[in-house]
């Protein structure tokens, strides 16, 4: 199928012996049920395959939401991050692992590697000077700090990836950020501002962090950027893109290209992955 013909919001690309792998928010029920976890695979960006889903074990039958799943490959073997959402426990994020890019993920625990009961989402994997840690949303409807604030933290991993080391900083305010607008729930009572779908990178020695709110034009990616270590202070350098699009990352393509991936618009049926040089 063409790129064009995927319905997808919050597309991810790992790149693996001359094949895109992408994965997102994918399936008939991206709100509700969220994604199917299917894998779509690929030798040039435009013609895609389905590959497989990721999750076949009954491990997330009792969750809804299943939102932004992520794939990487970390000391030879590979992740499978997603956000989910079930009444008792809240929203959260698993890990889940294989041998194999394309299958057989199980859960590293069967807990929620994000904090419980702080609502969390979106959380992604970096790596910086051999260590992992995660960065996540703590999201704007479920503020552990009670003012409508969504958010980005920051944590240490552990080696094996099953739990954080130490308290999360907070690294982004989206109240704050002077860019996002206040939004409300459908029954207009519960308000805040949005910080979300975090991606880091290094640039000249310096850790970047492109992120997503809502601003004045719809969904917009920014870049802030930390010039003092991962715990540093993570300074707005610019806006990325302000065209109802957002949920970006990163990456290389086969001839050595750097391409962000994004979608838009950021309205259901008609999200699409998007691919832009950057």
């Amino acid at each position: 199928m063409k790129r064009e013909e995927i319905q997808i919001r919050d597309p991810f690309v790992l790149v693996e012996n001359g094949i895109y792998y992408l994965i997102g928010t994918t399936g008939s029920d991206p709100w509700g049920g969220g994604s199917d976890l299917q894998l779509f695979v690929s030798r040039d960006l435009e013609e895609f395959e389905k590959r497989g889903v990721l999750v076949t074990d009954g491990s997330l039958s009792s969750y809804k939401n299943i939102w932004a799943p992520e794939l990487h490959e970390y000391r030879g073997k590979y992740y499978l991050i997603v956000s989910a959402d079930r009444k008792d426990v809240g929203r959260g994020c698993f890990i889940y692992v294989s041998d194999r890019v394309d299958g057989d993920y199980k859960m590293l625990t069967e807990k929620y590697v994000t904090p419980a009961g702080w609502g969390c989402l979106d959380a992604t994997l970096f790596v910086f000077e051999n260590k992992p840690y995660l960065c996540f949303s703590n999201e704007w409807m479920t503020p552990i700090t009670k003012d409508g604030d969504g958010s980005l933290y920051l944590a240490e991993l552990s080696g094996d990836l099953t739990e954080l080391i130490g308290e999360p900083k907070k690294i982004v305010s989206g109240k704050n950020s002077g860019i996002a607008i206040e939004v409300r729930d459908k029954t207009g009572t519960v308000k805040g501002y949005i910080a979300e779908g975090p991606y880091l990178y290094e640039e000249d020695g310096n850790i970047v962090l492109l992120w997503s709110t809502v601003g004045k034009s719809g969904y917009t990616v920014i870049k802030s950027v930390s010039r003092n270590g991962v715990f540093g202070n993570y300074e707005f350098d610019r806006i990325v893109f302000e065209e109802d699009g957002g949920h970006c990352m990163c990456f290389t393509d086969l001839k050595g290209n750097r391409y962000l991936t994004l979608h838009q618009p950021n309205d259901t049926p008609n999200e699409r992955m998007k691919i832009f040089p950057f």
